[in-house]
């Protein structure tokens, strides 16, 4: 199934919800009491009678009305869903005491009781029971592509499901790579954003869909804060296998009603958290990071939950679609392809094509990199450093006023300018490979062929032997055979440095 969880908690019911549907419950009793009792010293004339029941009948009416109303997590949960943790043993050499998490599973289309649910809710138990033939994703029809099946049977049992409760198969998405702005008015929407709003929205990637159901990618830039976003709006006359994952204890509800009225449901974690809003012929899902510097409140004042997306005239969807696949392709055939005028404009274009991964791929997760400013070459000018994972990952230069990228790398930084290139893994022999150089100072910062300066190479192989170079040659072969204790001392010979880095969402040129 597609995987749409953006952070892992949720809590139970309410309890302020539960509170308000008691007080509901003895605020009735109140009323019942008082009429009687004074029904009871004194006979009442009868249309006054009748006008204390209309206002208790109206009291009650809308007692019950606020309590529908209002959205919770208990009416959207689906079930719940295990899934293995890594067993990989931890840094002290242990292994981890937990090997699977039970998640909750909720609903993005409906809440409980409407056919999006129940369609929702048959299809998780019947994707958690069937174990599916296996081969290629399913696509001799295009209006099932967006779903996550693999075989006849599943395309049958969706089939099946739609019969029943009276939805439609989404169909085949229209898929937007450049910029949202261009596709929201085929959906007659203006922005996503409300009318006066300090917020501003990057949307590269998104997909639309015939009936008018969309997703989109992007960030929200509210003051000094970034925050990746994935808008989704299904309408309520499709079924669509997304659902929501949540860890019940990490997250956070709480219900909000926005400056213009529409009530919403909110989940929280530390880093990230959801908006969902029930509407009349839709259901909206904003999952949004959350780095500390905006509320959920203010992102939510942000941006406008009242859209009524419109059924996309196809041929326009198409023109659109071939446009924006071939700025795509004109662009990958630029020889200055990844070189921009400014370090912002290259760390922008990293994270948008992030957002088109996640356009294509629900279920990617985008790297967490920070960035630092270093010289790595000692010419006395400061290159853009890369991290992703704790190591350097990318080194970019400026040349002949544009950004010059360098090759992959997992550098540690140690004194002296001194890099090590340190393995991640072993390559298709299980060797493990590591590499002590320094950049060549020859005022060149061409980082896309960079000149190294090596030092020494180490090599640990498949059966645990360690061998060096003897020569300075970049491509020298590993000569001498030496001790784990040697190579070990070799490597702790070089001190590493810690560079300050900040999250490559908070970019700043230096």
């Amino acid at each position: 199934m597609t995987a749409y969880q953006l952070f892992r908690g949720l809590t139970g019911v309410d309890g302020e919800l539960l509170a308000a549907v008691g007080t509901g419950g003895s605020r009735k009793e109140a009323l019942l009491s008082n009429s009687r009792k004074e029904s009871a010293t004194k006979k009442l004339p009868a249309r006054k009678i009748w006008l204390i029941a209309a206002v208790i009948a109206l009291a009650l009416l809308l007692a019950g009305c606020g309590i529908a109303y209002v959205l919770s997590l208990r009416q959207l949960e689906l079930g719940t869903q295990t899934i293995p943790l890594p067993t990989d043993a931890s840094q002290d050499g242990t292994a981890p005491t937990e090997t699977e998490m039970q998640l909750t599973v909720f609903s993005l289309q409906g809440i409980e009781g409407t056919p999006n649910y129940q369609a929702n809710q048959e299809w998780l138990a019947f994707t958690q029971s069937y174990t599916p033939s296996g081969g290629e994703y399913w696509d001799s029809d295009p209006a099932y592509w967006a779903y996550s099946v693999q075989d006849q049977t599943m395309v049958d049992k969706l089939d099946e499901i739609c019969a029943k409760y009276g939805l439609k198969v989404i169909g085949k998405a229209w898929h937007e790579q450049v910029d949202c702005n261009k596709f929201l008015p085929l959906l007659g929407i203006d922005s996503l954003l409300k009318a006066g709003t300090d917020a501003t929205l990057s949307i590269p990637a998104g997909r639309y869909f015939p009936g008018g159901s969309f997703t989109i990618y992007g960030t929200l830039n509210l003051g000094d804060a970034a925050e990746m976003f994935t808008y989704q709006c299904v309408k309520k006359d499709v079924f669509y296998d997304v659902f929501g994952y949540t860890n019940p204890d990490v997250v956070t509800e709480r219900n909000y009603t926005t400056s213009d009225g529409v009530p919403l449901l909110f989940l929280e974690s530390e880093q990230s958290g959801m908006i969902l809003a029930d509407l009349e012929d839709c259901f909206l899902s904003l999952s949004i990071t959350l780095d500390g510097k905006v509320s959920l409140d203010s992102i939510a004042e942000c941006f406008d939950f009242t859209i009524q997306p419109q059924v996309p005239d196809a041929a326009a969807a198409d023109a659109r679609e071939q446009a924006s696949n071939a700025e795509i392709v004109s662009t990958q055939d630029d020889p200055n392809i990844g070189r921009r005028a400014t370090y912002a404009e290259y760390v922008a274009d990293l994270i948008q094509g992030d957002e088109r991964n996640r356009a294509t791929d629900p279920g990617y997760t985008p790297p967490v990199r920070t960035y630092a400013f270093y010289d790595a070459d000692g010419n006395g000018t400061d290159e853009l450093l890369i991290f992703r994972d704790g190591y350097i990952c990318s080194i970019v230069g400026m040349k002949d006023g544009v950004t010059d990228e360098g090759k992959v790398y997992d550098l540690v930084p140690c004194e002296d300018r001194v890099f090590i290139d340190w393995p991640k893994g072993a390559d298709a022999r299980g060797d493990d490979w590591y590499h002590i150089f320094r950049f060549a100072n020859n005022d060149d910062p061409v980082f896309s062929n960079p000149k190294e300066r090596s030092i020494v190479r180490l090599k640990k192989d498949a059966e645990g032997n360690w061998w060096r170079t003897s020569s300075t040659d970049h491509y020298a072969d590993f000569d001498t055979r030496i001790t784990e204790e040697e190579a070990k001392a070799i490597l702790d010979s070089y001190t590493p440095i810690q560079l300050e880095t900040h999250p490559l969402s908070e970019f700043k040129e230096p």
